[in-house]
């Protein structure tokens, strides 16, 4: 027979805002970060955590200088309070007046756009099923400004004086083939061997030297290849299996969990630029753009946390 419930016992409601700012600091890695998402200080953020320790009895996270990291117990208590936290948003959302409707047009770098806007823009949709999506892809910057858009994910350098501009994330790249390919030309045991395949190319040899300084200290010749305009006839030649790409952890991911492409070493290079969200302040001011920033913000950031896909 199961032990009778002891009604009397008192039940632990720990606070939302302490959930949120937990859920914010395993998320974004500092106290900092997590304090200017909230909106609250520093101070606030390990406060509320202190608080929430002593609710629960047990210990969540352990500073490491500015950093912060989640115990083994933390880790798990984390992972269910997303689920829970989710549970609360969308109950609350009929609560607050009608729910979030409208056209919402966002433009898009193509590469991200074909490899991962297009993937995963169905996510954004099931939270907010009332918001009409018109997606476009463009690789020019030059008026971002633009009344066709709300607003925009670039690849650049952040400096859009005069218009709301985001951080969404800095891709990390690293050589990557089909397994077909792979079959054709045997193993490949280290960086200097690549100078005898043909390398694919995205506009210039750039991102290869950069890795290949990185990966050896040999001088290599790099072998001309293919270069070409537009990353996703780069990355799509390489599923093909013409030759080896620079592929990176985000535009390269899905394409490596269904095994179309390889990653072949660990040797990773930060990429020059990073993605941004860049509009006209007014525009991303709507309701609608908040809210696919701040999903799409919250993507990369449980994202930058997640498995890394290990070379062969």
């Amino acid at each position: 027979m199961a032990d009778p419930i002891d009604v009397t016992a008192r039940s632990v409601y720990p606070s939302i805002t302490a959930l949120r700012m937990l859920e914010a600091v395993a998320r974004l890695g500092t106290l900092q970060r997590a304090a200017e998402w909230i909106c609250v200080t520093p101070s606030a953020v390990s406060h509320q955590l202190r608080k929430l320790e002593d609710s629960l009895g047990v210990k969540l996270i352990n500073r490491i200088g500015r950093k912060v990291e989640l115990t083994s117990a933390g880790n798990r208590y984390v992972k269910e309070i997303r689920k829970a936290l989710k549970i609360v948003e969308l109950a609350s959302l009929p609560l607050g007046g009608s729910e979030p409707f409208g056209r919402l047009r966002i433009r898009s770098a193509s590469g991200l756009g074909s490899f991962w806007l297009a993937h995963h823009i169905g996510e954004f949709l099931e939270l907010y099923p009332n918001i009409d999506l018109e997606l476009s892809s463009q690789n020019d910057y030059s008026d971002l400004s633009s009344d066709n858009v709300d607003f925009s994910i670039v690849y650049g350098d952040g400096a859009w004086p005069g218009m709301y501009v985001k951080h969404l994330f800095t891709p990390h790249a690293f050589p990557v083939c089909s397994p077909s390919f792979l079959d054709r030309v045997g193993r490949i045991p280290k960086p200097e061997a690549l100078a005898n395949f043909p390398l694919l190319h995205h506009c210039n040899q750039g991102d290869w030297v950069k890795w290949l300084s990185a990966a050896t200290t040999k001088s290599i010749q790099l072998n001309k290849g293919i270069i070409f305009s537009d990353i996703t006839h780069c990355l799509n030649a390489a599923v093909a299996g013409t030759g080896i790409a620079m592929g990176d952890d985000v535009l390269a991911r899905d394409a490596l969990i269904e095994g179309k492409l390889i990653r072949l070493f660990e040797t990773q290079i930060e990429g020059p630029s990073a993605y941004f969200i860049v509009g006209p302040k007014e525009r991303v001011d709507r309701r609608a753009s908040r809210l696919a920033i701040d999903w799409m913000s919250q993507w990369f950031a449980e994202f930058s946390l997640g498995q890394h896909i290990r070379a062969e």
